[in-house]
């Protein structure tokens, strides 16, 4: 009975974001001003095994994958996220930074995640469910 119910649901943003146990990069994009479009940037092999995963107790998990692009870097590393309701923007909050980073959510669907940074320049990442 409950799997008949759940299936007529239409998914909250928080449910598509959590929904996925890895979310991986797939594409990365700079905005150029010259002709204000979007660019490929470089997707390194080091970056494209890392995986975010999100919990619904608003935290999240970042694993470097099996390739590190600095063998320095932490293996794992963690925080809490603030999804707003409407599902358009993504605050990400590191433990090791401190800090918070927020994203514009261009789009979140079961299996893709597209956000769109400013913090060092115009930057949009394409994930996929993994």
């Amino acid at each position: 009975m409950l799997a008949l119910s759940a299936c007529g649901k239409d998914d909250s943003p928080k449910d598509l974001l959590t929904g996925t146990s890895c979310w991986k990069k797939v594409k990365i994009e700079n905005r150029t001003s010259a002709n204000d479009s979007w660019t490929l940037g470089p997707l390194l092999t080091c970056v494209t095994d890392d995986c975010t995963s999100f919990a619904s107790d608003d935290k999240f998990t970042f694993d470097e994958g099996a390739t590190k692009c600095d063998a320095g870097y932490s293996q794992t590393s963690n925080g809490t996220y603030t999804l707003s309701e409407d599902g358009k923007t993504l605050i990400m909050t590191d433990t090791q930074l401190g800090f918070p980073f927020t994203f514009t959510v261009e789009e979140l669907t079961p299996g893709k995640l597209i956000l769109v940074s400013t913090s060092f320049g115009e930057t949009r990442t394409t994930f996929e469910a993994k």
